[in-house]
């Protein structure tokens, strides 16, 4: 719908803010505007603002002057009037069954004297494409426009040339004679039998005010929209005012519209007021929402870094009464009791729409959508480090494997280590050698499981190990020790796998046990090199270990850069049979990670806005290229275009030409297509096939 800046600040008071502040808080706040259009002749600036169903309300000019001045907390500088408009109102006997109506209001005038529109109403109405008819018509426009009240003036001496009695009004079912169905019932108004309208789709047009009118009828009415839908689908068929009905504004501006109807008319018409016939129905309970001030703050999160991060009580009342909602808050509980407008009441029913409005009024953009950058306080290396552990141990764990913990003190359990750091007054003598590598221990625990009965073990660890410099241990000079972080494991299984279910289970393998350590490796995005070993010495990080291992079942690991990571083989007889074990240095096993992307790929923006899609049918010759035509759609200079794809291709091998289906896919990344935009595709589409209808 089309609104005037102009008309809106003289509703809202908007001085100081500029208009793009203005259009960057509507946007924000979930309302599209296309079309702005500055009128520097008015000083005025038009634009056409759409919005979801559920938001029918601001689709007038009170409805979005309202919005507006939620979003920049301004007041509004229009005189409402709710209870003094008149003080005398014969109330019409209609039945409180009805399913029609919720408001009608029947204003008598007399004594017209001027019916024609004054220069700024026809510049408004002009502003909407509407054309200026009489004052009369013209006022009904104008009320629909700011209010979204649909208003009707009847000629009164049309009804009748004797004073009119409120109770001669009524409401009645008619069969309609629209169509041929005789068992749909519509309700109508009348007046002693004359038919003056059915309710929400058409007024009598024999009541209709003309140039000899002097005396009318205001005729307003708020419709029952579920009444006006039900019929509009039994009849099949919809008229203006059944639309205007739909699109109504709020009730409660209602007898704020029949006001200023009844003043424009006074003041331009130079009429004067007679009775006043009015019925309203009685007004559904107010909705009460309660609300967790918890659930606000885990959903919006925090605005602002400091001790009140988070939106205060006293904030998030003052952005929902700002609203027109009625709030308590129960400090005890933490809760807002909520109780919702009527004019809300359509689209404001859950906790989380009330979350949405108090988000949407102090502005989505407020809310820190980043998180806290961990690096200020130095703990980054930390928790990267502390993930990739915890990433090592759920892929072992994933594979089968359990962990274990161990002490760093124990005996010598490799013969003829000379890495292994000694304690010199260990407590006890157990504990007199800090470990060099995580396998002793590994194969002291599998010795245990064996002498419980548990054949079949795999267990990993994670932890310290302690060495000596090989340089110091060369020149027997004072030795001087380092740690570093290891992981390892051990798998036996006499029972790992069958051939058949008629077969004996048979022992896990050496290229089996060899697939689960290239699981892991690939998994951590790990490019490794696997190569045998010829002798004792050709490992600088694992070569006491290798003493404890088949060498013709032993392999070194390597990354891309030939640097050694870690060993794997297969233990010796002496500690049981199929037993393997593997062992990484941790720090290098990590470093060595390269992550790599298989895909190409690349991130685009995409478009929250809907598309256009054309097929195109071409006939083209057979050396004519498909790619070549792809090329010329994209040189259309038409930045619209997302994609152009085949769809269907079809080639008849005894004729010179071939068929092709091309699909082409508009869309604009920051509006909706308008008709301009779909004129100028429908326009390249028709050129490109008038070109190759030639060929």
């Amino acid at each position: 719908m089309k609104f005037s800046l102009r008309w809106l600040q003289q509703i809202v008071d908007l001085k100081g803010i500029a208009f793009s502040i203005l259009l960057e808080k509507l946007t924000i706040s979930g309302f599209e505007i296309e079309n702005i259009v500055h009128n520097s002749s008015a000083n005025d600036t038009l634009f056409d603002l759409t919005t979801t169903a559920n938001r029918q309300d601001v689709l007038s000019v009170i409805g979005l002057a309202r919005e507006i001045s939620c979003l920049v907390n301004r007041p509004l500088i229009y005189k409402f009037y709710n209870h003094s408009i008149f003080t005398h109102i014969d109330c019409l006997n209609l039945s409180d069954c009805n399913i029609s109506l919720l408001d009608l209001s029947l204003v008598q005038m007399n004594y017209l004297y001027n019916n024609v529109s004054p220069l700024w109403l026809q510049y408004y109405l002009s502003n909407y494409g509407i054309e200026s008819s009489n004052l009369l018509i013209d006022i009904s426009e104008y009320i629909y426009l700011k209010w979204g009240q649909s208003i009707q003036i009847l000629d009164k001496n049309k009804i009748s040339t004797l004073p009119l009695h409120y109770s001669l009004f009524s409401l009645q079912k008619i069969n309609s004679n629209l169509l041929s169905s005789q068992n749909i019932q519509l309700e109508v108004l009348k007046y002693d039998g004359l038919i003056l309208s059915t309710i929400g789709f058409y007024t009598n047009p024999s009541v209709q005010c003309d140039i000899l009118t002097n005396s009318i009828i205001i005729f307003g009415q708020v419709c029952n929209k579920k009444y006006i839908k039900n019929m509009q689908k039994q009849l099949n068929f919809s008229t203006n005012l059944s639309k205007k009905c739909l699109k109504s504004g709020s009730r409660s501006d209602f007898l704020n519209a029949i006001y200023e109807a009844v003043q424009l008319v006074g003041s331009f018409g130079f009429a004067i007021l007679g009775k006043f016939y009015g019925y309203n129905k009685s007004y559904d309970i107010p909705k009460t929402i309660i609300l967790e001030r918890r659930r606000i703050h885990s959903i919006l999160g925090s605005v602002r870094v400091g001790l009140y991060s988070y939106l205060t009580v006293k904030e998030i009342i003052s952005l929902l009464k700002s609203l027109n909602f009625v709030v308590i808050y129960d400090d005890l509980k933490n809760t807002f009791k909520i109780q919702v407008p009527i004019n809300r009441q359509g689209d404001v029913k859950r906790p989380i729409d009330i979350i949405e409005e108090i988000g949407r009024v102090y502005g989505f953009n407020k809310f820190l959508s980043k998180l806290p950058d961990i690096r200020k306080n130095r703990m980054f290396a930390y928790n990267l480090f502390i993930d990739r552990i915890f990433k090592v141990r759920y892929l072992l764990r994933h594979l089968g494997l359990s962990e274990v913990q161990n002490y760093s003190l124990h005996n010598n359990t490799i013969p003829y280590n000379t890495t292994e750091v000694t304690i010199f007054n260990p407590l006890v003598q157990d504990q007199s050698y800090l470990r060099s590598s995580l396998i002793g221990q590994l194969i002291i625990n599998q010795q245990y499981n064996l002498r419980q009965g548990n054949k079949n073990v795999a267990i990993f660890e994670i932890g310290k190990i302690f060495k000596l410099n090989s340089s110091s241990i060369r020149l027997n000079t004072i030795c001087s020790s380092y740690e570093s972080l290891s992981v390892a494991g051990l798998i036996a299984n006499s029972a790992f796998l069958r051939q058949s279910w008629s077969e004996k289970p048979q022992p896990l393998s050496w290229f089996h046990a060899k697939g689960l350590i290239e699981e892991l490796l690939d998994k951590l995005e790990v490019i490794a090199i696997w190569k045998t070993v010829n002798n004792l010495n050709e490992s600088s990080l694992f070569f006491n270990v290798i003493k404890l291992l088949k060498i013709n079942r032993t392999a070194i690991i390597y990354n891309m850069n030939n640097q050694e990571i870690g060993i794997f083989g297969q233990l010796s007889h002496y500690y049981g049979a199929f037993t393997y074990i593997f062992e990484f240095d941790f720090m290098k096993l990590m470093a060595s990670v390269k992550s790599y992307n298989h895909i190409n790929s690349i991130i685009h923006p995409y478009s929250s806005y809907p598309s256009v899609t054309r097929d195109i049918s071409l006939t083209l010759k057979n050396f004519s290229s498909i790619y070549a035509i792809k090329e010329q759609i994209y040189s259309f200079n038409n930045s619209l275009i997302e994609s152009v794809e085949v769809f269907n291709h079809y080639k008849n091998s005894y004729s010179n030409f071939y068929s092709v289906g091309l699909r082409v896919i508009y869309r604009a990344n920051n509006r909706t297509l308008n008709y301009d935009d779909l004129n100028r595709i429908d326009k390249e589409i028709e050129n490109l096939l008038n070109k190759y209808k030639s060929c």
